[in-house]
């Protein structure tokens, strides 16, 4: 995948896409685990672990601002000029109290449809179906260690001492995903 070339840039996006996709694997093992006449909680334990180091990591790489969301903003600058340009006509403009009002209701009005528009996406990506679970990927450990330990490289080769220690954190990451590889049952 180009997106996870470990040439592409920071590895700050790619610990959090590592993160997101350990998080689905997780759910997938344990949910599997629940589901077994002899559960085995260790196996998943320890891609929690894996995940875990991972999210710490990536934590070191986060900005201090917010991330925007894009389609939410737009829905947010399309929404309230709107409302605010039907009912600035119907308000009395003399009236600077009447006039915040209208302001206030184009901002309530863009805030709803912003959570609408959010919980749109969520429930199609509820809906969206993926093939295969996660964890039944032959080549999901060797995979994960390739792209952990490319971003370790990267974490190592900063120049912030903060993402530098981030490569510690990976560095446990490897060794929790190793550990949770050992868990395999023996058959897989």
């Amino acid at each position: 995948m180009s997106r996870d070339d470990p040439f592409a840039g920071g590895a700050g996006p790619r610990l959090f896409r590592i993160d997101r996709e350990l998080e689905a694997v997780i759910v997938d093992a344990q949910c599997r685990d629940w589901a077994a006449d002899r559960p085995d909680r260790v196996g998943f334990a320890r891609l929690g672990q894996a995940r875990h180091e991972v999210f710490t990591a990536a934590q070191r790489y986060r900005a201090a601002r917010h991330a925007v969301d894009l389609p939410t903003l737009l829905v947010v600058v399309v929404v309230w000029p709107a409302v605010v340009a039907v009912l600035l006509p119907m308000a009395d403009t003399t009236n600077p109290l009447v006039l915040a009002g209208v302001l206030v209701a184009g901002g309530w009005a863009a805030l709803i449809a912003a959570l609408g528009s959010f919980r749109l996406r969520r429930l199609r990506a509820g809906r969206a179906r993926v093939g295969a679970a996660p964890i039944d990927d032959p080549y999901l450990y060797a995979a994960l260690r390739r792209r952990i330990e490319s971003c370790a490289v990267a974490a190592r080769n900063d120049t912030s001492h903060r993402r530098r220690a981030a490569a510690a954190d990976l560095e446990y990451a490897l060794d929790w995903l190793a550990a949770a590889q050992d868990e395999l049952p023996r058959g897989a």
